[in-house]
């Protein structure tokens, strides 16, 4: 079994994430986050917003998601938001077509011409790759179609969409929090939010899906001033960095001195996405920045960086890095007819500002999280020796940076009887005012430790008969089973502390 099947089913057991709407069968791209994993969902964000808004002083808007059609008129979305798709003549299902004809004909690629997918699908004899109604799978004519989903405003049924990203709301309300936050550049704001886009054939997971999180930053300055505060910080740090093809570590100065970002500003943001995925739990040994060939760069943007992680699905791209320029701003200035440039105090002039864009996508990374914290049992050196105190036989578990966890510290009262029940529950009520606390009293002690691990809970406490007296519990270590006494009135702050400092063990 592939790991991300094996991630797929752990997922479900132990309710990170599953299908929606079950019940009635389930419709793909859609997937709920389960009690576990919307707290590790929330913390990513959570974490996202501390190092990208808070750290730096920038601001966090949260936009409508229904979006009049001029506004995806004006940003290019109405127009060329699309893939090409070709529809079985028999059974009626709907195929992305480039896709199909490049696993069908080895050495195919596509020009971005609908006609040469047709003229190939023709020249091949391409046919309906699960046609069941028994026909010969025959495909019509490739045409493109438009992701966004349509909706309608109101009476008169105004057309509209449910917004493909989170940032055409941050470019239009650009003039308004300029105004209100300063008038002054640089201005960054930042937004976690659902997009939706109609996909074709979602699949793998989280990783291709029609409703996602996005979290994103536009970073508005002026096109004279190429350079940010904070950069020295960071100019010494080591990235994995794509280039033709070839990887290699570069520091973050050269990457900005040697024009493999685009500026200064790029290669500031793409040292925070490095440090941000780490602190998450990605493997920095499995990841890297792509820097996107001439071809695959927008007529607009002066340089787009992607970042790659991978996977057992292959290379999942989860961050999409771009010079957008004006062009934004600009395109909503003409469809809208408002001036959208601002005054610059110190050039005593007006200009539109350009635009520094990081965009993530919080599901795929969630997966990838998943994926390279997933740990697997041991074997044990002799048959007398257990791979860890109080695993269970299948041994599975996910190693999550504290900062992550979905709980800080699992509670766990050795017995439910004697009082015992009743001091845990006083101490998990006292944790729980500033942690997440995880409790649980039925089933063996071993067998709770286990599950505590199977969800990535980095401490757990055991309330025995030792506490009743001297008011101390055992604490036990996720990564090692490792175990030592703490006293009740220390517990808080020390754990804080070490999930601040993103340590396992305390110290």
């Amino acid at each position: 079994m592939e790991l991300h099947e094996r991630i797929l089913e752990l997922a479900v057991s132990r309710s990170f994430f599953f299908p929606a709407n079950e019940p009635y069968g389930t419709t793909g791209g859609f997937y709920d986050y389960g009690p576990v994993g919307v707290l590790i969902k929330r913390k990513i964000e959570n974490l996202w917003r501390r190092r990208f808004i808070y750290e730096n002083g920038f601001h966090e808007m949260e936009s409508a998601i229904v979006t009049p059609e001029q506004v995806l008129v004006a940003s290019g979305h109405v127009a060329s938001f699309a893939d090409p798709v070709v529809d079985c003549k028999m059974c009626k299902a709907r195929i992305r077509a480039d896709t199909l004809v490049e696993k069908e004909v080895k050495g195919w690629k596509w020009d971005g011409k609908v006609e040469s997918i047709t003229s190939a699908i023709k020249e091949h004899g391409v046919k309906c790759p699960g046609c069941k109604t028994g026909g010969d799978g025959a495909l019509g004519k490739a045409y493109m179609f438009n992701l966004m989903f349509k909706t309608a405003i109101g009476g008169d049924h105004s057309s509209a969409y449910c917004r493909p990203e989170t940032a055409q709301g941050i470019f239009t309300a650009f003039p308004r929090i300029f105004r209100n936050h300063g008038a002054k550049l640089p201005l960054a704001v930042g937004q976690v939010g659902k997009s939706f886009r109609n996909e074709i054939s979602p699949r793998k997971g989280l990783v291709r899906m029609r409703e996602f999180t996005q979290m994103e930053l536009e970073y508005f300055f002026n096109p004279g001033k190429q350079g940010i505060e904070g950069f020295e910080t960071v100019a010494g740090k080591e990235l994995r960095m794509q280039v033709d093809g070839k990887t290699s570590e570069m520091s973050v100065r050269n990457i900005s001195e040697q024009g493999i970002a685009a500026n200064e500003i790029m290669a500031y943001f793409l040292a925070l996405e490095w440090n941000f995925y780490i602190a998450c739990g990605v493997d920095q040994k499995r990841m890297y920045f792509r820097v996107l060939g001439k071809t695959e760069v927008p007529h607009y943007s002066k340089g787009n960086i992607d970042l790659e992680v991978e996977t057992s699905y292959g290379i999942v791209e989860t961050i999409g890095n771009a010079y957008r320029t004006d062009f934004d701003l600009s395109q909503h200035a003409k469809t809208s007819g408002q001036d959208l440039s601002v005054f610059v105090e110190e050039e005593k002039k007006k200009l539109i500002p350009h635009v520094f864009e990081a965009s993530m996508g919080v599901d795929r990374m969630f997966f990838c999280i998943l994926e390279h914290c997933f740990r697997e049992k041991e074997a044990p050196k002799s048959k007398t020796e257990d791979p860890k105190p109080g695993a269970a036989k299948d041994w599975e578990w996910f190693d999550f940076p504290p900062a992550i966890a979905p709980y800080d510290v699992a509670v766990f009262p050795l017995m439910k009887k004697d009082g015992l029940a009743e001091k845990a529950e006083e101490i998990t009520a006292k944790l729980r005012s500033t942690l997440g606390a995880f409790y649980q009293e039925s089933g063996s002690i071993g067998r709770r430790y286990a599950r505590a691990d199977e969800i990535g809970i980095p401490y757990a406490l055991t309330i025995d008969y030792d506490t009743l007296k001297d008011e101390t519990v055992t604490i036990r270590y996720r990564n090692d089973g490792k175990q030592e006494r703490i006293k009740i009135n220390e517990l808080e702050g020390l754990i804080r502390k070490n999930i601040e400092a993103g340590r396992v063990r305390l110290e």
